[in-house]
This record gives structure tokens, sequence and C-alpha cells, in this order.
């Protein structure tokens, strides 16, 4: 999965694909407003955006804006300046980008609006080096994701581009480096994508100055508006110092104190980063070669190991990983488990949350090359849902069960369906090489419960029928390992 926080992406999508994607979430003039393609052409105060959340057009926190001079009584604006080496910390972005993965990782900013998009909110700090000796760009990010909080390294030098995320699960601080290369709209085929030139900001056009409130600062400061086909900017009238920019389906961009133009520390740009080598990197590395480099699909599918292949392609389990009933199956398989190298836990001492947070950490980690094999045949082992419709399962049982007594069976049933589910995940959905990178990391598996929950009685708790319901989807491993 490749999360490309490429927030300097938003300047480069050509604006001739404006309007003409047919504004399809309906947005309006003050959400979106293009530079082209509007009847009658952005004024003051149109197209100035501010924290969205969603896709409607009322899914978003608009900032405040009040007109200060037309730009016919601005007759020689200071032209805002991008410049070769700037650092800024702190700084703010949500990122905005078709959704193409569950977590929202893998967003990069699009040439049009069409389909179900990411609103991802970041912060920390940016480093841009393009006129230095790295020509690189660099964020150093935090971020709220439906897997917990991260942080991000993100390095893009020449056609390059590294993504360390460090997640904080079980307080192991587990790290994962994904090796990349980026195209221009995100799509297959397109050209690949270097480091923002410098002098984007001369295509520019001036809309008037305006007092507009910047986010996340609490504050209101006197700038003046440019655009660019869907791109926005705010600038300083002095100085032409950026302090705010906006594309409605790229990305909100705060510079609260503007860009500090001084020589970048070379260091920060160091590439590969260590993270993304083999040789004491990070314990997941996506797409990257053994020194760090970004790996070709042709060179990723060699890398699954012959045994995975034929262990996925195995329809039917041999008889060591059978039981005669669901107690002796699970006894029979919780043994397997123990005597991996993963270190186990019984699921009675796990929380549903904290299996969730473990379930997710398996889909980031999984070999998708696998359920690719078991859909072909319906095979059980078959991921039934993408995530996101799973994490929506996993929501609509959590207010079903909201206000149900702890000791109500239907808590029980839930865990024990979440450590099924989660073994399943991880015996027949990761490549040995990740099992035991997990375990060298002290990664924790639940054990299977032994109990075999029945259908629930007519009458009783919602809840209990709810549970139940997702508990079948969960506990499939009996049709293949238990003989009854």
């Amino acid at each position: 999965m490749i999360r490309v926080l490429l927030s300097a992406l938003l300047l480069l999508a050509p604006a001739v694909y404006g309007q003409a994607d047919g504004n399809p979430h309906n947005w309006d003039r003050l959400r979106r407003c293009d530079h082209t393609d509007y009847d009658p052409p952005c004024g003051p105060c149109e197209g100035i955006g501010g924290i969205p959340t969603g896709d409607d057009n009322d899914a978003i926190t608009l900032t405040s804006c009040s007109i200060v001079a037309n730009a016919s009584d601005v007759p020689e604006p200071v032209a805002p300046v991008w410049g070769e080496q700037w650092s800024v910390d702190p700084y703010y972005e949500v990122l905005i980008g078709k959704k193409t993965d569950p977590f929202c990782f893998s967003v990069i900013p699009s040439n049009d609006s069409v389909g179900e998009l990411c609103y991802r909110p970041d912060f920390g700090a940016q480093y841009y080096d393009v006129g230095g000796e790295s020509g690189a760009l660099r964020f150093d990010l935090n971020s709220k994701t439906v897997v917990g909080n991260i942080t991000s390294k993100i390095i893009h030098e020449d056609t390059n581009f590294w993504i360390v995320n460090k997640f904080p699960w079980y307080a192991l601080g587990v790290s994962q480096c994904i090796c990349s290369q980026v195209r221009e709209g995100g799509a297959d085929g397109n050209k690949l994508m270097y480091p923002v030139n410098p002098d984007w900001t001369k295509q520019m056009f001036y809309i008037g100055r305006e007092t507009i409130g910047i986010e996340y600062t609490g504050t209101e400061q006197t700038l003046d508006h440019w655009a660019f086909g869907p791109h926005h900017l705010w600038s300083t009238p002095d100085k032409g110092e950026i302090i705010r920019m906006w594309q409605p389906f790229n990305g909100l961009q705060v510079f609260p104190e503007g860009t500090n133009r001084v020589p970048q520390d070379q260091s920060l740009f160091e590439s590969p980063p260590p993270e993304c080598k083999k040789e004491g990197g990070a314990l997941f590395r996506i797409k990257c070669d053994d020194d760090g480099f970004p790996q070709s699909e042709e060179e990723m599918k060699a890398a699954v190991t012959k045994a995975d292949k034929m262990r996925a392609e195995e329809p039917v389990p041999r008889d060591q990983y059978k039981g005669n009933d669901f107690n002796h199956m699970s006894n029979v398989l919780n043994g397997w488990l123990q005597d991996g190298d993963a270190e186990t836990r019984a699921c009675d001492e796990w929380s549903v949350e904290e299996l969730q947070q473990l379930q997710a950490m398996l889909y980031l980690a999984r070999e998708s090359s696998f359920d690719d094999i078991y859909q072909s045949v319906e095979d059980n082992r078959r991921m039934r849902k993408d995530f996101s419709d799973i994490e929506n399962d996993w929501k609509q049982l959590t207010e079903i069960m909201e206000g149900v007594e702890e000791e109500h069976i239907a808590h029980r049933i839930r865990r024990d369906g979440h450590c099924h589910e989660a073994v399943m995940w991880f015996v027949h959905h990761l490549t040995q090489d990740v099992k035991q990178l997990m375990a060298d990391a002290g990664v924790v598996i639940p054990l299977l419960s032994m109990e075999a929950h029945g259908a629930p009685m007519e009458g009783d708790h919602a809840a209990h029928h709810a549970a139940y319901g997702v508990y079948q989807e969960q506990v499939t491993c009996s049709s293949c390992h238990a003989s009854y």
C-alpha cells in the first residue's frame, strides 16, 4: 500500500481538467471556483475552501473571508514567491485525492474530482531543497488514521519517492517503508513526476485582496488571492510570502509563518532512507529492493516464494490441521500457532479494539496475490469484503451494542469472531517472511476461542443477533478444518 503525502503535487494538476470534470459533487462557488470554465469568472472570496471532511458540499468548515480590494484596485500586486530552498514548521494540510485503498494511504492528487475522495488531515514540517545539492522535498508529518496515529517521513528525490510510516500498535513502534515512483495524476502509464518546479507561481492570475481566516491558527490575515485553474493561493501583499493554498480535489495547505528561505541541512534528504533498505530496515518494506529503491511489479511478484504460492493454491488442509469437531479443531490449530515463532495470547485476554487494530495491521501486511488465488475459486480464505466495508460493519455493530452490559454473550461472540478472523488473515494472507518479521518484532497473535457459538433464539437481544451475524462471516475455518 502506498501512502503518498506529496502535497506539493497540488500545484501540478493541469488546469484544463478543472470544471471540465462536471463538478460531480456539486460543490458551490465557495468550495470550488476554477479560474477557467466558470461564468462569471471567480472573484474575491470565491473558491476559498476550508477544512473538508467528505464529498458532500456541506462536509467542510469553510474559512472566513471579506473583500478588501478587487483586482482592478491593485494595479501592481507583488507576485507570490515559492523559492528554491526553504523550510516551514509548523505546517498543516488536508490531503485530498481519489480513494484507492481503505486507509487512504495511497492518496495522490488527481486531475479530476470524479469518484469517492479521501480527506487526510496531517501536520508537521516541510523542507524544500530543489535549488540545493539534494534537489529533494521532505515532509515530517503526524496523521490520525483509522488504524491509529502514525508519524511519517516522506522524501521525494528525482523520480523516486519514499514513505516511512511508524505505527503505534502495542507500543512496539512498528515501522513501514514504501518505495515508489509518483506519476502525474496518480495514474499508471502517466509521466513520472519530479519535485515541484520553483517557478510554478509565475502562472498564477491575480483575483484580489481579502481578509481571510487561516485554519489551525485562529487568526485572520489580509492577503492577496491568486488562482490558476482549480488552484488558489494567498500571499502577503508586501513580500509575496505564501501563507495558504487550496485546491478542492487536491487539498488544503497552511504555512502559518510563511516559508523560511535558508540553505537546508542536506542530511535531511538522505536517500534511500535507511529504513527502506533490507539491512537494518523497517519491519514492513513495500515495493523496495534490497538497496531501498523502488521495485518493478515483476520484481515484486518474483519476491513471493514458491512455497507460499503452493500453500495458497492448496484448497484442502492436510489431516494434521483438522479436528473432529469445533473444539478439537480449535485446539489443534492453537497448537500449531503456539509452536510457531510468533507470541500468542488467549482470545479472552484481548479487547475488541486491540483485535481490530491487529487486523488493520495484518490487512496492511497481506500479500494481495494470495487473495487473487482465493477469489478465483471462491475459497473460504478469501477476503469477503474490502476493508472499508469491514470497518463499516464494525462501526455498525459498535452502535448496536452500545449500552449492552459487559457480561452479555454478544460481547463474547464479537470478540471470538475477531480472534478467528485475525488468525485466518495471519495464517493465509501473509508470506512466511512477513510472519517471521512480525514474530521478530514481538507482534502478538490471538489464539482461537474454543467455544462454538450457536444461533440466538427469537426474542434475544438485537445485539446478540447482530454479533452472531458478523461471527458467521468471521468463523469460516470450520468448513475446512473440522471433520463434522
